[in-house]
């Protein structure tokens, strides 16, 4: 038999074992992603030290006791800001969520001559709903003969923020114009978890096989070696598929959307099995030199985990400290969660970015299948 048809007959052999044991893979592939989501997938809606820049036309006391009084409550963290341009700018690259102006007559007591006006990015409208009447509440200190909507027109929607100012305020890109937290954890949670299913898919049931003295079986046969590792790889990915759609089905339970719709889908699964493929060679390379399965067990979560937190899965990549993003930018999984976030969060991805992600992603699995292959064949001479 070639190559190929022996890779295709081992297999079909570990499409019947996972068959086999179907009720338990799926659990182990739901558990996961579950209580990820569920203790975590609303952490981005625990609104504390939310930055907002403040700009103090008024100058005098009374905007000092409200910026005072803004300061005193937990959910805010007070950036002093020169300018409205200055603020506008700290807004445009994230520095801060909301902009608060003061305008030379604060306190006003007519509604139709308000002193406070309020800019935002509409990234994370959670975080926004909650600071938007801390900061109506606290205008109304000031404001007593005004009602609460006529104070400073703090408002609740965009279309409320001043015409000229519409092409000056952008998008906060940190979670995506229409994405939430959990938005953005899905995104990173579905690399994590083809990691895992691949680590703990091939190289534990390697090893298993191993002991039981079917690879020694699988050796004495006349077929071509390299067989074994490729049906290992097309056994990782698989499982790493699996593990994927089923913790996108979650998330989409949950009430995370596909920007791209189906098409994203098609993008999720390319890069799912390109990662399987890469770490289930992964797998190989390290279960054809160790012979305890709590060996390799270590292994694969003292490489799996921290990988997936240098990679953004659940916090920016900008958010961590500046000696860990050059680790960053040579993991791969970095790279597989920007694809994922690009198609569920933004609904597009440029070329370049398509063509530097995937031609990254492919680059690691061929390196990891070449060094697989070569560190398995002395162990069967």
């Amino acid at each position: 038999m070639g190559l190929a048809r022996e890779s295709r007959t081992l297999f079909k052999r570990e499409l019947l074992i996972f068959k086999a044991n179907l009720r338990t893979n799926v659990m182990r592939s739901v558990i996961f992603p579950l209580v990820i989501i569920v203790f975590f997938g609303n952490i981005g809606t625990a609104v504390r030290n939310v930055p907002i820049a403040v700009v103090n036309y008024a100058n005098n006391a009374q905007s000092m006791q409200f910026i005072n009084s803004l300061q005193a409550d937990q959910t805010l963290q007070i950036v002093s800001a020169t300018n409205e341009q200055d603020a506008l700018s700290m807004l445009q690259i994230g520095n801060v969520q909301l902009i608060v102006i003061i305008l030379p007559n604060f306190p006003s007591k007519t509604g139709s001559n308000p002193a406070v006006q309020v800019y935002y990015s509409n990234t994370q409208p959670t975080v926004i709903s909650e600071v938007l009447p801390t900061i109506t509440q606290d205008a109304q200190h000031f404001g007593e003969v005004a009602t609460a909507a006529a104070i400073g027109q703090v408002s609740s929607t965009a279309a409320a923020v001043p015409q000229k100012t519409n092409s000056e305020i952008s998008s906060n890109a940190l979670y995506s114009t229409t994405s939430s937290y959990l938005t953005f954890l899905t995104g990173g949670l579905l690399a994590m978890v083809v990691v895992f299913a691949a680590l703990f898919g091939g190289g534990v049931a390697y090893l298993s096989d191993k002991q039981l003295g079917i690879i020694k079986a699988f050796l004495i046969t006349p077929i071509n070696k390299n067989a074994i590792v490729i049906s290992r790889m097309l056994s990782s990915a698989m499982q790493g598929l699996i593990s994927a759609l089923l913790a996108l089905l979650i998330g989409m339970l949950f009430g995370v959307t596909l920007a791209m719709g189906v098409v994203a889908i098609l993008y999720i699964i390319t890069v799912t099995v390109i990662i399987g493929l890469g770490f289930g060679a992964l797998s190989m390379v390290v279960a054809s030199r160790v012979s305890r399965v709590d060996a390799y067990t270590i292994f694969a979560q003292a490489v799996g985990l921290p990988l997936w937190f240098i990679s953004g899965g659940i916090t920016p990549i900008s958010s961590l400290p500046s000696w860990l993003a050059p680790v960053s930018a040579i993991d791969p999984l970095t790279y597989a969660t920007d694809i994922n976030r690009a198609v569920i969060m933004q609904g597009f991805i440029s070329t370049s970015q398509l063509i530097t992600d995937m031609g990254i992603l492919i680059i690691f699995t061929l390196a990891l299948a070449a060094l697989a292959f070569k560190t398995f064949k002395p162990t069967i001479e």
